[in-house]
């Protein structure tokens, strides 16, 4: 699961306090608070960052709160994603609204129209959402998976038995002869 406060960024005396970034590309930006609009940026370490109408390949920080954006992966306490996408999120907290590939967290709130490839949380909260495979120990609300956590258990088992059947019988048939 996600360590408590993922990102404790120390503050770094050349460090500025702000960073506004709009309609432009950044490599990396490194402040206590950054906001991006209708921009990219390959790398994010901030306590909070706000993006409206970007992308971010990579983001750390304690708060995100995103609107129409696309982030590769983030890292961070809590995230707020409404209409954009993220491909992979681990934090403590996570509110959602658009496709995610990845999602591990302490507590998800997905709101209607939110999809996940793969949701793994203690607790999930939703509004009619899909995704591919739930691991979670609490869920309220319906959820339409492809496989839930009891059929992803009956799944792995079925093929670690396959796959023991298929070495044992493969050392039985090529197995060499101790001569």
């Amino acid at each position: 699961m996600p360590a408590k406060n993922p990102v404790p960024q120390e503050k770094k005396p050349d460090q500025p306090e702000v960073i506004n970034l709009s309609d432009a590309r950044a490599e990396k930006l490194n402040a206590e608070l950054v906001r991006v609009r209708r921009s990219v940026v390959a790398s994010v370490e901030s306590s909070e960052v706000e993006l409206h109408q970007s992308g971010a390949l990579q983001v750390n920080s304690e708060y995100v709160s995103a609107h129409t954006a696309l982030l590769g992966t983030v890292t961070s306490g809590a995230v707020t994603v409404n209409n954009g996408a993220v491909a992979v999120l681990q934090s403590e907290d996570a509110a959602l609204n658009g496709p995610a590939g990845l999602v591990i967290t302490d507590n998800a709130v997905l709101t209607e129209g939110a999809r996940t490839g793969l949701l793994v949380a203690s607790s999930v909260k939703t509004e009619k959402v899909r995704t591919g495979i739930l691991l979670a120990r609490h869920v309220e609300g319906p959820v339409e998976t492809a496989l839930d956590t009891r059929q992803v258990l009956m799944a792995s088992a079925v093929a670690g038995l396959v796959a023991g059947a298929v070495v044992l019988i493969g050392q039985f048939l090529f197995g060499r002869s101790k001569d």
